[in-house]
Formats: C-alpha cells, structure tokens, sequence
C-alpha cells in the first residue's frame, strides 16, 4: 500500500516505532564496547537515561511536565518494577552470552505477551498461537543445547527472563494504554542509577568509552525508549510486534560487523525458526485485523 494511502495514525505508529528499534539497535554493541563492569554499566546507563527521558517528558507534557513527573499511581509503580529488573537482566544477559542469543531470546516477547493475555486479560487465542508456540521452543531447544557446555547458561536464561518481563510490560501497556508510561521509564532508570551505585565504579571508563556511555545513555535510550512507547499508541500490538523483531537481525549485525562475534550454527538454525514463526505470527494477525475492519466498514 502506498505511504499516502496509509491513515495518518498508523503512519505515524510505523515510523514512531521503526525509528525507535533502528536507534536502538545498536546499544548491545556499545555495552560490549565500553567494557564495564555490570554495576558500572547499569549506573551510568540508568543515570543518564533518566535525565535523558525527564527531558523528554517536559518537552512533551509542556507546560505540566514536572507534575507529569510526579504523578505516579499504580499502573507506573507496576511498569518501573517490571522495568528495572529488566534493564539489570538485560546488562547482565548481554556481559554473560552472545549478542545474538539474547536478541533472539528475547524476540519471543511478543508471543509471551499474547499467551499472557490470553491468561489474564482473557483475550481469544487462536489456534496458530499453539503452533507458533511449539516451533519457538524447538528454537529456543537448539539455542540452549548449545549454552550447556559452552559457560552462557546465565546468559542465556537472563535473556529468557527479559523476554518475560517484556511481555509483561507489554500486558501493562495493553491494560493501561490511556496512560503514558514514558515518566515511568524515566523513574525505572533512576531508580536502576540509584540501587547499582554502591556496587558501581563510576569513573572506571575510559576515554573512549566515557564517548559511548555518554552517546548511549544520553542520546540512543531515551530517544529509542520514548519512541517505542509512544509507537504503540497509534499501532496495533502484533504490527508493534513485528517491527520490534528487527533488533534481533539488526543487533547481532551490528556486533558482526565491528567486533565480530559470530553467533553458533544453533544460535542461526533455533533464530532463525523463532523469527521465521514470529514473522508469519504477525502478520497472519495483521491480515485477520484488516480483513475483520474491511467487512466491518461494508
């Protein structure tokens, strides 16, 4: 379909949203890049995210961005939790296995969040869900073979459980979609900042890598981060999810094409059955979705 055929809306939710995951591409290269500890990485990422994305909230809230700030019910004391321990998990699964076991690991969110919903928001599942479902864990299977012997298990496993705390925000959006989460993910940096700082190391960069922490947490997460969550307001979930499955290919390139780590033949063969199964999963729902609102609009 051509772009000016598209409703403005979702036009908008496409670009919003491919944009955000092109930015943040890059990001599991950087941290391989900068070098740090964990608790290094996770202050100085959080701290500069967080000044990074309360900027971002005053230039959109204006001129009520710092009452914005601090207006916090539950619905963003459940998405912060869920987010900090997904940014310590997400450090920790990039510093314990390769770059491509944890994008692909990860790329299963979208299908969690679907089962998720189906469970607690009572959602219809349809049957390709359950073949979908069987074909990703024959890929997630291969990945881990290889893990056993190789010393990423931690890795491994740490990426897993991002993939689940992904789905879980993304059952925390779907339930409060009225309510912008981009403060939340502010207050989820900070208080990451906050809890790592005893264990950090902060000025144990050096000048090279004060370049990429400084590029990374000022620019690419809250830039990435702040498009991502305004995506989905104008997208439908699996087109969000469909999208976002670019960082999994685009991620591991990344770290190919600079610091050449080259992913095992069952991280290749196990990604590519997951992405392969997400991919139709997607858009069979993308078509289901039109085809429901072109006999609607008859």
């Amino acid at each position: 379909m051509p772009l000016a055929m598209l409703p403005s809306g979702h036009l908008k939710g496409v670009l919003l949203t491919t944009a955000g995951i092109l930015i943040l591409s890059p990001d599991a290269l950087l941290l391989r890049l900068i070098g740090a500890d964990i608790w290094t990485l996770l202050f100085w990422r959080g701290l500069l995210c967080a000044i990074g994305m309360i900027g971002i909230t005053l230039l959109l809230d204006r001129p009520h961005g710092f009452q914005r700030l601090f207006t916090i019910g539950r619905a963003e004391l459940q998405v912060i939790a869920v987010n900090v321990c997904m940014h310590v998990l997400f450090v920790l699964a990039i510093l314990k296995t390769t770059v491509a076991n944890t994008l692909v690991i990860m790329s299963i969110s979208p299908l969690l969040g679907a089962i998720l919903s189906i469970l607690i928001l009572r959602e219809r599942v349809v049957s390709r869900t359950w073949y979908i479902t069987a074909s990703v864990f024959f890929g997630l299977a291969l990945i881990f073979s290889q893990s056993l012997g190789g010393g990423t298990l931690v890795g491994d496993l740490s990426a897993f459980a991002v993939a689940v705390l992904l789905a879980c925000n993304f059952v925390l959006l779907r339930r409060y979609r009225k309510v912008s989460m981009i403060p939340a993910v502010a207050w989820s940096m900070a208080v990451t900042a906050f809890i790592t700082w005893p264990l950090a190391i902060p000025t144990s960069f050096d000048g090279a890598g004060w370049v990429y922490i400084l590029l990374l947490g000022l620019v690419i997460l809250p830039v990435s981060s702040a498009l991502i969550t305004l995506g989905p307001r104008y997208l439908p979930a699996p087109e969000v999810g469909l999208i976002m499955l670019l960082e999994a290919l685009l991620g591991p390139l990344w770290v190919w094409l600079v610091i050449r780590e080259v992913p095992s033949i069952e991280t290749l063969i196990g990604g590519a059955t997951i992405l392969a199964a997400l991919t139709w999963m997607s858009i069979a729902t993308i078509r289901e979705g039109r085809r429901v609102i072109s006999q609607v609009s008859k």
